[in-house]
């Protein structure tokens, strides 16, 4: 791929995602501009400050944008989600429209539902899920808004982990804590296969979608290692043998009377006690980008977790 004369805006630029994504798009050369809440920490693009929740900030930070990146992530609440991610879909939609820039929207599986075998970009939307009725809607809004002339192209991961991902479950309950010395925690179900997307691919995948012409206007999974199971996961970061802890349903139930992540997570079990797989296969033969195997970015992750945590006095 060539250098392109565009110019990049990445929307929710101080996630995890959104500096993978500037990171892409500035290793490539590309003009850039970071837009959250408070100024960027990533070196070499600029800064905007703008609410998501406002339209009048949307429009203001996409004029002149020729491609903007929806990275942007809420709190873990179905109904956080329900009152928030309309309202900054619709202003992201209305300013992408008016200035005519070319939207890559970052999904998550959740609209599929429970998949008997491995989801595919042409697999039913079929949510069980709160939140996943939310990004259901999503995607019908964005139908709509194709048909009144935006381009879009949909970017779908898997449920995502890797270096300074704070959001990620795996990250969390696994990997955070084999960098402290103690046991890594699964939930559910240790011993189902389940996909997971290293965030540096997902960063690397939208800059070649908001890039290619042979990317705009489809609906990409982004590409992801052939998955494991969690007990696997748990090895690779800890060991072979490593002894898996694992969070099965009833200490989850447990915990939901008292805390409000344990509450939300519930509604996704299913994603745990069956097999969750995602296949990329399309994305990495069209543009010809595996994923990083598994054992290289579990350990990128456990390095940064180590070099980044304070030491306990």
């Amino acid at each position: 791929m060539i250098t392109t004369t565009a110019r990049h805006i990445v929307l929710g630029g101080n996630g995890v995602i959104g500096r993978e994504t500037l990171r892409a798009l500035i290793s490539a050369g590309e003009r850039t501009a970071s837009v959250s809440r408070s100024a960027t920490t990533v070196t070499g693009t600029q800064s905007l400050t703008a609410d998501l929740l406002s339209a009048d900030d949307l429009s203001r930070v996409l004029r002149g944008a020729d491609v903007a990146y929806l990275t942007a992530g809420l709190p873990y609440s179905a109904r956080v989600w329900a009152e928030q991610w309309p309202i900054i879909l619709a202003n992201t939609i209305k300013a992408a429209l008016e200035h005519n820039v070319h939207l890559v929207y970052l999904d998550n599986v959740y609209a599929y539902g429970l998949v008997d075998g491995p989801m595919t970009e042409h697999t039913p939307l079929s949510p069980r899920s709160k939140k996943g009725e939310v990004r259901t809607a999503a995607l019908g809004a964005l139908s709509d808004a194709s048909s009144r002339g935006l381009t879009v192209t949909i970017a779908r991961s898997a449920d995502f982990y890797g270096p300074g991902a704070s959001t990620s479950v795996f990250n969390t309950f696994g990997l955070d804590k084999i960098a402290a010395g103690r046991t890594g925690t699964w939930l559910f179900d240790a011993d189902q296969p389940h996909s997971l997307t290293y965030t540096p691919d997902i960063g690397d995948a939208l800059a070649v979608l908001g890039r290619e012409p042979a990317a705009r206007g489809g609906t990409w999974h982004l590409p992801t290692a052939p998955a494991l199971t969690g007990r696997q996961y748990m090895e690779i970061a800890a060991g072979p043998h490593a002894r898996t802890a694992v969070m099965g349903t009833v200490a989850m139930r447990i915990g939901a009377l008292f805390n409000l992540a344990a509450r939300e997570t519930l509604e996704m079990d299913y994603q745990y006690i069956h097999p969750y797989l995602f296949d990329s296969s399309s994305f990495e033969a069209t543009f010809r980008t595996p994923p990083t195997p598994v054992s290289q970015g579990i350990a990128a992750a456990l390095a940064h977790k180590r070099a980044t945590s304070i030491p306990r006095e």
